[in-house]
This record gives structure tokens, C-alpha cells and sequence, in this order.
């Protein structure tokens, strides 16, 4: 997966932020207003408020977002019908606007953490399908207008890296094609071309251009129901536009987010060495597809309720950290010892709840807050590392047809989305109001509870001097970069800030350019 390659001395450091709707300009002090795009939907912040709460049919509308987005990151293991709609509320989507070629060429494109291969839809494109309800441009690469752009060749490293498609050494480009789990691909030829953004020297206001070279794919072939002109992975393999970046020593393949629990579900990704005291890591398991880590156990109020071997390596890889889900998903018997514990622990009975299709769940009839009246959870890990949750982590504020309020668990079984198949995903609600740190170069996943409304400290490289990035309540989509004046192989670019902003269908748009 590429882990053990040389990384650069000049490294970068990238924030994203993410915001709904509305757009703006960089303002001098580098703040932004960062929001969840799923909180401009009923009770989406009212987990742990005296708020109205969400309704049973936007409960089962977050189950249903999951399931396409499971069936996305996992198209390895999990056999799905071929099928697909243009139902935009259910598709957990990131976006992102990049620049491609000279003159540079602008698209939207889905950011994702469980793919690798970066592709944008291309001239001549045979079957480029664009959702209809997303205003978005449609914008196609044309190769041919492009004056940076070069062949990828079957003999070439990133045809062997980047291709799973036949490729016949008599032939001048290298094919690709790439099949999801929800019945949606894409398939063309790679390329190599420029990669442009904005940076700003540091205690410099004057932004000037930078560019790094991606390989990605020209998609000619696409079916399904795509939302935007292509996809960039952020996995871990040497494909991935983390991975190119770092060996360009641009950035440094590490990256971290903090997405507020209890403020509209703002958010910030950094990429870069994180420098907050405080934090505890686990290894990434080795050779999977995701960032899956090992859980050792579950502990409620104190007390370890899981079977050890209820998330063993061997049968599921371990769990997924995954913050494109919405919710979490236990393995059995880990799911009935966990819900069971809480439970037994909680001061009050719950209610068995059924919502309009008459799948039954566990609810407490509550109006009050539940941070220090529910039970606290534990999460335990492999290397001794331990997640402290409160209950807004697994209890959701939900509004019943009879007018009464409960909190109902967010926790639910995995075969309730994989059938058979059985995988443990902690999803947002469980990420939040963590600062979690995504280490490529260590092989490593730590986190700290954090406020994500306070600044983050990161630098370009772990001992150089750290960068303060600070959440805001307001500010700028546009995309600037703050350098050191350090220099590597030709190439400026140290300390990357980068914002974007947030589509209000879970997505996000990353601003690399003005």
C-alpha cells in the first residue's frame, strides 16, 4: 500500500473546513464556518439539547444513506443488486473542486476515503451520467487542450500501481476500470497531468500560484448515477491524492478531522503532523482496503460487556473508522451485550419503538439531557489506546407521532445493513467531537476528545514550527496555501491551509483554486 516510501523533508499541511450553502472569500485571519451538511435537516443537532429531535422517518432515512454508503467502500465483500437512483438524500457524497491541465480545467469530484484512484470524466466520453437535482456545472476534461498533460504506458510504475484493467504492453496508454458495490463504475485510461492551486508565503497576504502533478484516470465509461464530474481517492494506497502528494513533498500523508457534535455538525479536516498534546494511538491493520483498527472491547459505566473475541481480526479485519457513516454498526453478540448493558445501567426502562415499516428499537420516553443521567462508553483498543463517548455518542433525540420526546440508539446491528456479512463501523456520531488523526506515514489512527470549535495545532513537519488553524463562524470557500520559503527538488510548498465548503446533502466542496 505504500507505506514504507521515503517521505520528503518539505511536507504540507492542508485545512479543510466545512460549511452549508453559503460561499465566501479568504479573509485575513484564516477562519471559516464549518458545519455538518446533514444539520439543515430536522433534529440533526439535537442529540444532546432540549431540541425537537429528528423524526422516526429521518431515523430511517440516515439507515438508508448508510446502506449506499457501505455499499461503496466495501463493493469487496458485499454482493448487492445492481441498482441505482438519483435519490440525492440518500447518497453521503463528498465533493471537491479541483483544477486540472494547462489552462487549468475546474471539476467537482467526490472525495472518498475507502477508494484510491482519482478519475474525472473525459473527452470523448461515451456515457458520462449526471444527476439531474444537484446544481452542479457539468464540466468534461479534454485532454487535448491540456499542454502538461502525459501518457501513463503499460510499462510506466503508475499503470502497474493504479490499473486492475488488461493492459497489453504493445499499447501507448494504460486502461483502468474500477466497479463499485452500489452497481456504479467507471472505466477509461490514466494520465498524468498538473494539479493547480493557491499559496500564500507565510506572514505573506499575496497569494501565487502552486501546482503538483496528479495521475488519475479519463474516464470515457461511466454508469450509474454519479453526482459530479469524477472522484478523488483518499485511501491509503500510493494512488491516492495523499499518497501522490506526499511524494512530492507537498504535504505529508497524515490527516486529521474534529467534527462538533453539538454545533449545526460543524467540522475540520488538516492534513499535516497534528501537534495536540494528548493523543493515543492504535496500528491501522495491515492489509485491508479501509482504515480498519482493532478493538479489544466495549466498556459501559466501567465495566467490560463485550466478547473478546467478538472483533476478531480474523473474521471481520477488525473495525472501520469511517466518518462518511452516519451511524454505528456492532457485530454480534457485541451488539445484544452492548445494548443490554446500557440498558441495565440507564435509570430508566426504554420502549420498544416501531417505526413506518415496523422495524422495532429500544428508546428511553426522555425530555431531559442526558450527558451525566445515561451511562459513559468505552471503547478499548489495541496498543492500550482507549475512546471515552457520552451518551449523545449512542442515544439520538428523536420526536415520536404521539408528541412525547426519547432518545433512541444509534448503535445498530451490523446484519441490519450487511445481511450475513459482519462488520463493526463507527461512524460519525461516534467520531465526533473527537479530534482523529489519520497517520499513514506511522500506520496509525489516534484521537483525543476535543472541542472542535477551538484551534488545532499542525506543522509541515513533526518538529518545524506548528500552524494554528481556527474554526470560525464565518468565512471562505476560496483556497490558499502558506508556505515556508522551504525548498525540496524544485518545489514550495509547505504549509498547506485549504478551505472548502459543504453542499447540504452530506457533501462538501474542496476549494483548491479562487
Amino acid at each position: 500500500m505504500g507505506m514504507g516510501r521515503r517521505r520528503g523533508l518539505v511536507a504540507g499541511v492542508m485545512w479543510v473546513a466545512m460549511m452549508v450553502a453559503s460561499v465566501w472569500r479568504c479573509s485575513a485571519q484564516h477562519r471559516f464556518h464549518l458545519v455538518h451538511a446533514y444539520s439543515h435537516l430536522d433534529g440533526s443537532t439535537a442529540m444532546a439539547t432540549h431540541g425537537r429531535g429528528m423524526s422516526s422517518e429521518y431515523y430511517r432515512t440516515l439507515r438508508e444513506h448508510d446502506q449506499r454508503r457501505l455499499r461503496r467502500i466495501l463493493p469487496e465483500v458485499v454482493a448487492f443488486p445492481i441498482s441505482g437512483d438519483d435519490d440525492t438524500f440518500t447518497t453521503g457524497l463528498y465533493y471537491t473542486r479541483i483544477y486540472l491541465g494547462t489552462p487549468p480545467q475546474q471539476f467537482y469530484v467526490h472525495v472518498d476515503t475507502g477508494s484510491d484512484v482519482a478519475w474525472v470524466n473525459c473527452v470523448p466520453c461515451t456515457n458520462c451520467k449526471r444527476a439531474s437535482n444537484v446544481a452542479l456545472p457539468i464540466s468534461i476534461f479534454d485532454p487535448e487542450k491540456s499542454t502538461s498533460k502525459t501518457s501513463i504506458s503499460c510499462t510506466d510504475e503508475e499503470c502497474y500501481l493504479a490499473s486492475n484493467s488488461k493492459c497489453s504492453f504493445n499499447s501507448m496508454s494504460c486502461p483502468y476500470s474500477t466497479l463499485y458495490g452500489d452497481g456504479s463504475s467507471t472505466a477509461g485510461y490514466l494520465i498524468n497531468d498538473v494539479l493547480s492551486f493557491n499559496q500564500v508565503p507565510s506572514g505573506n497576504s499575496t497569494a501565487t500560484s502552486g501546482t503538483a502533478r496528479l495521475t488519475f484516470g479519463c474516464g470515457s465509461n461511466q454508469t450509474g448515477t454519479w453526482l459530479t464530474d469524477g472522484l478523488v481517492g483518499f485511501g491509503q494506497a500510493e494512488v491516492s491524492l495523499p499518497s501522490q502528494l506526499s511524494k512530492q513533498n507537498v504535504s505529508v500523508n497524515i490527516f486529521a478531522h474534529c467534527l462538533q457534535g453539538d454545533n449545526k455538525g460543524s467540522g475540520t479536516l488538516v492534513i499535516g503532523h497534528i501537534r495536540e498534546p494528548g493523543l493515543v494511538y492504535t496500528p491501522i491493520v495491515p492489509k485491508q482496503s479501509h482504515y480498519n483498527v482493532e478493538l479489544l472491547n466495549i466498556g459501559v459505566s466501567g465495566t467490560n460487556v463485550t466478547t473478546p473475541t467478538a472483533f476478531d481480526l480474523s473474521n471481520s479485519g477488525g473495525v472501520i473508522m469511517d466518518s462518511g457513516t452516519t451511524l454505528t454498526y456492532l457485530v454480534q453478540p457485541a451488539y445484544d451485550q452492548f445494548q443490554a448493558k446500557v440498558i441495565s445501567a440507564s435509570p430508566i426502562p426504554p420502549s420498544q419503538i416501531s417505526d413506518s415499516q415496523g422495524n422495532k428499537r429500544y428508546c428511553f420516553i426522555y425530555s431531559g439531557r442526558i450527558e451525566g443521567y445515561f451511562p459513559n462508553v468505552t471503547l478499548y483498543f489495541a496498543g492500550g489506546a482507549a475512546m471515552l463517548l457520552s451518551p449523545s455518542s449512542y442515544l439520538y433525540k428523536e420526536m415520536l407521532t404521539t408528541g412525547l420526546s426519547a432518545y433512541c440508539f444509534s448503535w445498530l446491528e451490523s446484519t441490519s445493513v450487511y445481511g450475513y456479512l459482519s462488520y463493526t463501523i463507527f461512524g460519525d456520531n461516534v467520531l465526533k467531537d473527537q479530534l482523529v488523526v489519520y497517520d499513514n506515514v506511522n500506520n496509525r489512527i489516534g484521537w483525543k476528545n476535543f472541542d472542535c470549535t477551538k484551534e488545532i495545532s499542525v506543522s509541515s513537519t513533526a518538529t518545524s514550527m506548528p500552524v494554528t488553524v481556527f474554526p470560525s463562524k464565518a468565512g471562505p470557500p476560496g483556497a490558499f496555501v502558506t508556505t515556508n520559503n522551504a525548498h525540496s527538488n524544485g518545489a514550495s510548498f509547505s504549509n498547506w491551509l485549504i478551505t472548502i465548503a459543504s453542499l447540504p446533502l452530506f457533501s462538501v466542496i474542496w476549494a483548491w483554486g479562487t
